[in-house]
């Protein structure tokens, strides 16, 4: 399952390839990183062997708890959702 988070910046305190190094961690071999760009990133949530609304919980936690401004969201099959919502 496809997952994009789009932001219009980082928090002050991280870089974005600090992001992606703490998404890989926390993800594991539950999903990882595809693509990404100046406001976005492109997840792949494993979905065969692990129900992927784990990976979409954790990547929304780790998202608000590094502070992402509200206007943060996540996409899923074209929808997008807010974080904090």
């Amino acid at each position: 399952m496809e997952l994009i988070i789009h932001f219009n910046a980082l928090p002050e305190h991280l870089t974005l390839d600090m992001v992606r190094a703490d998404l890989a961690d926390l993800l594991e071999d539950d999903g990882w990183l595809t693509g990404s760009g100046l406001n976005y990133l492109e997840l792949e949530l494993e979905d065969e062997k692990v129900n992927p609304k784990y990976g979409i919980l954790t990547v929304k936690n780790y998202l608000q708890t590094a502070k992402f401004a509200p206007d943060t969201t996540i996409e899923l099959a074209g929808t997008p959702v807010g974080i904090y919502e």
